[in-house]
């Protein structure tokens, strides 16, 4: 494949990823709605307040739009503005006015948040103000107070049923000569590629911080590559043309995308899958009272907002008392105990040590 062509598809996708995006939400602070209470004890008992908070753009805000901030006002009487950001530009905006920080709460991508400068920019968790935090699964719990993990997206391989009446079984099919021109990738800065090299450099002996068999095997991969797109939403762009038929990707995405009629399924690969692992902490220096900014956080690891946001949204629930649907449980199983050994939590300490080095040597490999 010529450097021309990798370039022409992303840009193509791009163009779709621009005006899939723009059809989103628009940003506005939210007010009050009917919702039951299910956060703290501190946040029943704040009488109003205003509260900042980020989220993640794309189907994390419209459900921290249409869910997680009226059951949250309804509850604390509470006033909050919802700003969407990718998690490098909200640690940008952070680390440029950390004694006046613009948000109050913050989500992120765990790999962007293990990177930062955490004692700079964020305060420890007042876990002893949260009544939901104990209905986490212990493998969500921060181990350092930071900050819960709110969501788990498990990692596998998409494909479209009408080409592939066959379905992948392994993370090495999309090596196979029969996809030829058919095979997308995100580019190497978005977490999902940096999963999909930590696997197949595993699977060819090497380990979370020698990615060298990964990148002998991607050199392999480039014939097959029908581009390397920008982000997830230039990827759903290139199934929804009907341009690619197999890629890594998200199983809530793809369960989104099956609701809108896209053809387009998912497998978990025999060799397990991995898992993007968004986090919601406190800033440091908050606008607004720890009290509210807390009872936020608690909002969303409730039992009831974690329900609505697996049945909605199609991201694995962190909280233990979450029942898993059955779509979902058809491909992963009936219980987190049964799921989370087939998902691989990111060494992010271990990755991010590498991660600028490891971005330039993806795209140095696929524009050869």
């Amino acid at each position: 494949m010529s450097n021309h062509e990798i370039v022409r598809m992303t840009r193509r996708a791009m163009l779709g990823a621009t005006l899939f995006t723009g059809a989103g939400w628009v940003l506005k602070g939210c007010t009050t709605g009917s919702a039951p209470d299910t956060t703290s004890s501190t946040a029943a008992s704040t009488a109003g307040g205003k509260l900042i908070a980020t989220t993640l753009p794309g189907s994390w805000e419209q459900f921290n739009r249409t869910v997680v901030v009226p059951q949250f006002n309804a509850a604390t009487n509470a006033e909050t503005s919802l700003v969407p950001l990718v998690s490098a530009d909200q640690i940008a905006k952070l680390t440029a006015s950390p004694g006046s920080p613009p948000f109050d709460v913050v989500s992120l991508d765990y790999g962007v948040f293990d990177g930062a400068p955490k004692e700079e920019l964020f305060q420890k968790l007042p876990i002893d103000q949260l009544k939901n935090y104990g209905d986490l699964a212990d493998r969500f719990k921060s181990q350092d107070i930071w900050g819960p993990l709110i969501g788990v997206q498990a990692v596998g391989i998409a494909y479209n049923p009408k080409v592939i009446t066959t379905p992948p079984v392994s993370w090495a099919d999309l090596w196979d000569a029969k996809y030829k021109g058919r095979v997308a990738l995100m580019a190497m800065k978005n977490n999902h590629t940096i999963g999909f090299m930590q696997k197949i450099a595993k699977m060819n002996g090497g380990s979370a911080e020698n990615l060298d068999p990964a990148f002998v095997q991607l050199e392999k991969l480039v014939p097959n590559l029908a581009g390397v797109v920008a982000n997830a939403g230039a990827l759903i762009t290139l199934f929804q043309q009907g341009e690619i038929d197999i890629a890594p990707h998200d199983l809530n995405s793809v369960k989104l995308l099956q609701s809108k009629g896209v053809d387009i399924d998912w497998i978990m690969p025999k060799e397990g899958g991995f898992a993007l692992t968004p986090t919601m902490s406190i800033v440091k220096n908050p606008n607004t009272s720890v009290d509210l900014a807390a009872a936020y956080i608690d909002t969303a690891i409730s039992t009831d907002v974690q329900t609505k946001m697996t049945e909605m949204s199609y991201v694995l629930p962190t909280n233990k008392n979450v029942p898993i649907p059955a779509d979902i449980a058809q491909k992963l199983g009936n219980s987190l105990d049964e799921i989370l050994p087939k998902l691989e939590l990111l060494d992010w300490a271990t990755i991010n040590k590498q991660r600028t080095e490891w971005v330039g040597r993806f795209d140095k490999a696929v524009q050869a």
